[in-house]
This record gives C-alpha cells, structure tokens and sequence, in this order.
C-alpha cells in the first residue's frame, strides 16, 4: 500500500524534466524499495538496473510509457483557418490554340473529303464493274499506243538526221568531181528535210 501511495505521489508531484532524466536506456524506471523495519515502503529511485539495493531494500522497475489506449472518439471539426498570403505570379505559359480553331479545321477537312468523295461517287453511278473493267484496259492499251508512238517518233528524228547528213555528203562530192571532170554530170541533190520534232 505505502508502496502504491509513494508511486502516485512521484507520478503526480514529479516534473516533466525529472521523470524524463529517471528513465534507464532499457526504456523502465528502476528504483529501490524497504521492504522491512522502520520506513517501510519507501521508495528510492535509481539509475539503471546495475544499482544494488542496500540490506532489507528490494529492487523493483516499470516501463516508462505503458502501451496504447484504444483510440478515442473523433472530434468535432475545428473552425475554418485565416485566409494565407497571395502568392507570387508564376512566369508566363505558352501560348495555347484555341480549341474552337483546331475543331473548325478539322471540320473543314472533314467537310473537303466528304465532297470529293460524293463526286467520286457521281462520276462511279452507273458503272458496273464490267464496264469499269474495260475502262481500266482501254487505258492500259492507249498507253501502250502511246508508247509505240514515242518510239516511232524517234526513230523518224534519227531518220531526218541521217537524210540530211546524206545529202551534205553528195553535195560535197559533187564539189570534189567538178574539179576533176568537167563533162560529170553532178548528182541531183534531194532537198533538206526540215528538222522532226514529235508531237
């Protein structure tokens, strides 16, 4: 009994600073208490668990901080604090685009592809895949003309070249025999074909 009052008289007399410098590493007060004879129940504090007792003392200890309560009831929601301070103004954003601008651009994209594709769609009524077949093969056949063509064409240009070249080459011998013989006949020259140019 005399034991539980001097704990409860520490506990409530002792300042904060006391009990703090009592408390051992190992996190417990120890201390030392008379357990016989005169003064009876006294308690005497002590630095560690190291500390002999005297004669007809008994060593006892308790932990510091005993273990979590359960946790309580919450409490009431606290008042709404003072407004803070502005802040600074941050640097400056890039500038963004206007959403309404990219929507009416891609609408008007949208718009241009819709319209190409219904006169598509006009210039296909009508045909069937029959017909579509030979429109495919009549323009495979007129680039084939197209090409002979572009083959003779050229060929004629060499053609021209190689008349004229022959024809200066008589006149020049024409030249050379006139000296020679006075009573040769020169060879009658054709004319000059104008220089071909493909259509």
């Amino acid at each position: 009994m005399l034991l539980l009052l001097a704990l409860c008289s520490f506990v409530l007399f002792g300042s904060s600073s006391a009990s703090a410098g009592i408390v051992a590493k190992d996190g417990k007060i120890h201390a030392c208490y008379k357990a016989k004879g005169k003064g009876k129940g006294t308690l005497r504090v002590v630095r560690s668990a190291k500390v002999k007792c005297p004669k007809k003392w008994k060593k006892t200890a308790w932990n510091a901080s005993g273990q979590a309560g359960p946790q309580g009831p919450q409490g009431s929601q606290g008042q709404t604090g003072a407004t803070g301070a502005t802040g600074a103004t941050g640097a400056q954003g890039a500038p963004g685009r206007n959403e309404n601008v990219v929507v009416n651009e891609l609408e008007d994209k949208v718009t241009e592809l819709l319209t190409k594709l219904q006169g598509l769609e006009t210039i296909l009524k009508g045909i069937d895949n029959t017909q579509l077949k030979e429109a495919i093969a009549g323009i495979a056949k007129t680039e084939a003309l197209e090409a002979a063509v572009g083959s003779l064409c050229t060929q004629a240009a060499k053609l021209t070249d190689q008349s004229n070249g022959m024809g200066e080459a008589l006149g020049a011998f024409n030249t050379a025999l006139d000296t020679l013989l006075t009573l040769f006949t020169p060879v009658s020259l054709p004319a000059a074909l104008p220089a071909y140019s493909c259509p």
